[in-house]
């Protein structure tokens, strides 16, 4: 009899506490309905299916490292997790283990209904992140900005600029910036503003990464053009590692949009270039080891399953972007034409494409994206709003009572670390703010066209399994997919080659030629 340890999960932006209940009465109804004993509990409220390190997650995954579970039951996929690239190496842990991951809702999950079903969550999932970026760059060119910058404060107005400059604040601003020109390090800097007693942006001491930041991000005093009345917004975008959680940045630029405001100004321009020309001279002065990116993955999408048509052998990688038959390069076959991996990938994608197609991988698209929009069609999003509304409000209260009882002599110490608490917590809220309001934007919308989103996915397809970080688990996973693909010496074919290509898709397995109708049943 098999072990099962169920999993479920709600967000508190999402859903209600009570899905938690439902997701596990489901579970156990799917466990009683085939037999398996219910050994092991795991769930995480109010956790992000975005965040891999969730301790009810955690927990479960190291209850399967120890081998004491033989399957995961979900009520679905997205309650892992909403990215696919998660989603596959979370179905590869579990293979490894020899544990099934089965759903309520979609039954046994293999690789390709894994990869679907999680690129119809990450479909929905990077939607409602189109709508709040849409969102975010329409308000700056009102002057409505999502900032909390150090030298400006809040402005109460219906329209125009919802930001202006804080006196105080933006003397301290100048300062750092005179003190920069002048030849002051970062870290003399900060030394001087915590001995002046002067709090720093969240609160606490100075410390000179905050001023000195990092100018690739456009991160720290030093290097916010906000200063300069340059307001933009969409200039990065940011992934977590799906294990640590180490978060990456990454520039946006067809995404960015930037908007001038004089009314913004703190540091003069002749001041500014003046600390850039400054800086420049210092990163030149510095001596650097050197960050080599890591190397790329040798193993490539197709490797292993192209043979020769003349031989039988291998086709393998003999410069850093062409193949060739192994026996010719031995000087045994006659076939001695070689093909790019830029011209060979593309054309096997197109014969997959057409096979994926099928009925059922569509259905299994579907399912998962309709599964997001009747989360969202449940969720009480007006509440949620006015909840989390009604939370950060206490929060900026209680922030400026600490900031009461620092102008009224109390020691800043004595409060600095909780104002850097509250200072997080109201920047989560205002994030949270904004995601709920795009989430009732798309609510309200028109339903999506489901159909040209999942013809989109199909085009983004190759794209994906070519993604160096799953390219090696995507090739094990086309191997069951593709049985070979054959290269054939042909004068009159693309490339010089003619490529037979098997396939088994199941129920659609089939023998397919690149841009060709298909000929006879594979065996």
């Amino acid at each position: 009899m098999k072990r099962a340890a169920l999993y479920a999960r709600y967000s508190s932006s999402l859903q209600k506490a009570t899905s938690i209940e439902d997701q596990i009465a489901m579970a156990r109804r799917e466990c009683e309905r085939n037999g398996w004993t219910v050994v092991e509990i795991f769930e995480d409220r109010e956790k992000t299916g975005r965040n891999m390190r969730r301790p009810g997650f955690q927990a479960m995954k190291a209850a399967v490292a120890r081998g004491e579970i033989d399957v995961v039951v979900i009520e679905a996929l997205d309650r892992l997790t909403r990215k696919v690239a998660d989603a596959l190496t979370q179905f590869d842990l579990f293979q490894f283990k020899g544990v099934e991951l089965h759903s309520v809702k979609e039954g046994e999950l293999e690789f390709f209904s894994v990869l679907v079903g999680g690129i119809g969550a990450q479909q929905f999932s990077e939607m409602i992140g189109a709508h709040t970026r849409r969102g975010m760059q329409g308000a700056v060119s009102r002057g409505r900005l999502h900032t909390s910058a150090y030298g400006y404060r809040k402005r109460e107005a219906a329209e125009g600029l919802n930001r202006e400059i804080d006196p105080e604040e933006a003397e301290v601003v100048r300062r750092i910036f005179r003190e920069t020109a002048d030849g002051r390090s970062a870290t003399a800097i900060a030394k001087a503003l915590n001995a002046d007693r002067i709090p720093a942006p969240k609160g606490g001491t100075w410390d000179a990464s905050s001023i000195r930041g990092r100018k690739d991000r456009r991160e720290g005093i030093l290097n916010n053009r906000l200063y300069i009345g340059e307001a933009s917004v969409c200039q990065f975008g940011r992934r977590y590692h799906p294990e640590t959680g180490a978060k990456a940045v990454f520039a946006t630029e067809d995404d960015a949009v930037t908007e001038t405001f004089d009314a913004l100004r703190i540091i003069p321009q002749d001041l500014w270039d003046q600390v850039q020309a400054e800086l420049a001279t210092r990163t030149q002065r510095a001596t650097s080891t050197g960050n080599p990116q890591a190397a790329r993955r040798s193993k490539h999408l197709l490797s292993g399953l192209m043979v020769c048509g003349c031989c039988g052998a291998p086709y393998i990688k003999t410069s850093r972007n062409r193949f060739q038959c192994r026996e010719n390069r031995k000087g045994v076959c006659e076939n001695s034409v070689t093909i790019r991996q830029t011209r060979i990938e593309p054309r096997v994608f197109t014969a997959l494409r057409s096979r994926l197609r099928s009925a059922e991988l569509i259905a299994e698209f579907e399912a998962a994206f309709r599964a997001e929009m009747r989360i969202l069609e449940d969720t009480d999003l007006g509440a949620s709003i006015k909840a989390a509304n009604a939370q950060l409000a206490k929060v900026r209260k209680a922030r400026r009572s600490i900031m009461s009882a620092i102008e009224n002599g109390a020691d800043f110490a004595d409060y600095g670390a909780r104002d850097k608490e509250l200072k997080a917590e109201a920047q989560e809220l205002e994030d949270r703010v904004a995601q709920l309001e795009a989430r009732q934007d798309r609510k309200d919308a028109t339903p999506p066209d489901i159909p040209a989103i999942f013809e989109a996915a199909l085009q983004d397809l190759e794209a994906l399994l070519g993604d160096p970080d799953l390219v090696a688990r995507a090739n094990e996973e086309l191997r069951t997919l593709i049985r070979s693909i054959t290269l054939i010496p042909d004068t009159k074919s693309e490339d010089g080659l003619a490529a037979e290509i098997q396939l088994d898709l199941g129920s659609l397995r089939s023998r397919v030629w690149d841009g060709g109708e298909a000929r006879g049943q594979s065996p």
